[in-house]
């Protein structure tokens, strides 16, 4: 088994438990929402004192059915922050063309401080038709915005001071006057009392940027993630269909003059599983784990198959965490893949149980793995 691997866990931040998804609006309900907080932060915490490498949530808006109830998820990042000493903190991922690009760069380079250092930057096209249709517009070719989006963030991270014109934003606007002499005095991209430039502050506390994390959702994403060093994670469990998406990643990455080796995941990029997972001190305490997670992962995201089907695709990892701990050297052994992230369905799934899942395979996987 590889020592070297890493294991995240991805929340939806689902607000009602198994028998009451699909009964009602749970989103609208405040103290579900705010139970689910106080139960991912103790979850967060036993994440932190067994080893896991980061904890990731999603964005959606508008989910008013309660299963996925996550509309800021860097905010939560960096409450999780302040209870936590060691744990990475992300998001998979922020639905980029929802966002203004600055105020998103900005927002980031903030919580990369407040988390000390400890934060990753998941992104996504959002595809989802009601976040999108609400907050976002009509735009032609998202995957063109989701990418210059991309642009003006790395700029506002990595330049002094500088200047864009794109297809759909041009950075400063021209013609804004800032006729302060101060600014034109030490050169702050004001020339003649006009703003030429802007530096966006602050800058990340990780330099260059937090390191990236790409769902993949279309061949775009591979070239995309390869040329700008973003890690790809993929939902594929067919054999075939890995190896051919760490092949075409690291073809892509040589293209790009970056160097990827599957095997040894580093902030540079690479290619991590997703998966889902439930462990328990016995076989069937995991499967009542995996069934609590099905109306989440059958209902709500349209997921083909039983528990049993998920689990014999190797979409689920479920059992003892002997068991468990066997698949995941599995797929180190055969894919080379040095990063696995745990769809951890909270809410859905009883507190307790998520907390045995966490920490058995904190203590037992990931703390054999580093023995």
């Amino acid at each position: 088994m590889n020592g070297g691997m890493k294991f995240s866990l991805l929340y939806p931040m689902t607000v009602g438990p198994a028998d009451r998804l699909g009964t009602g609006l749970l989103g609208l309900e405040p103290q579900p929402y705010n139970t689910a907080v106080a139960e991912l932060r103790e979850q967060a915490v036993a994440a932190d004192l067994t080893g896991w490498t980061s904890l990731m949530l999603g964005e959606q808006h508008f989910e008013v059915e309660g299963y996925e109830v996550s509309p800021n998820p860097l905010l939560v990042n960096v409450y999780l922050a302040q209870h936590t000493t060691r744990l990475r903190l992300g998001q998979l991922g922020l639905a980029l063309p929802l966002w203004n690009p600055l105020r998103l760069a900005e927002d980031i380079a903030v919580a990369d401080h407040l988390t000390g250092g400890r934060l990753d930057v998941g992104f996504s096209l959002g595809h989802g038709t009601r976040s999108r249709g609400v907050l976002g517009g009509p735009v032609a070719d998202e995957r063109s915005l989701f990418e210059e989006w991309f642009e003006v963030m790395r700029l506002s991270w990595t330049e002094e001071l500088w200047s864009y014109d794109g297809r759909y934003i041009q950075v400063p606007t021209p013609g804004i006057t800032w006729p302060h002499p101060i600014s034109d005095r030490l050169g702050a991209g004001v020339d003649g009392g006009r703003i030429t430039r802007v530096g966006t502050v602050p800058k990340p506390l990780q330099a260059p940027h937090p390191p990236l994390f790409t769902m993949m959702t279309g061949g775009r994403d591979v070239e995309w993630a390869a040329r700008v060093g973003s890690t790809l994670v993929t939902s594929a469990t067919e054999p075939g269909r890995i190896r051919q998406v760490c092949d075409t990643y690291s073809q892509a990455a040589v293209r790009h003059g970056r160097n990827v080796y599957l095997n040894r995941w580093r902030p540079g990029g690479g290619v991590a599983l997703r998966r889902l997972l439930a462990v328990g001190a016995t076989h069937e305490e995991a499967r009542k784990t995996g069934r609590q997670a099905m109306p989440y992962v059958r209902d709500w995201l349209g997921g083909a198959g039983t528990l049993d089907e998920l689990v014999d695709s190797g979409a689920m990892l479920l059992g003892t965490p002997d068991e468990v701990g066997e698949r995941v050297a599995a797929l180190g052994d055969e894919h080379g893949v040095g990063h696995v992230v745990f769809v951890a369905c909270a809410g859905a799934v009883d507190h307790g149980r998520m907390l045995d899942t966490i920490g058995l395979f904190g203590e037992q996987v990931i703390g054999q793995l580093a023995r």
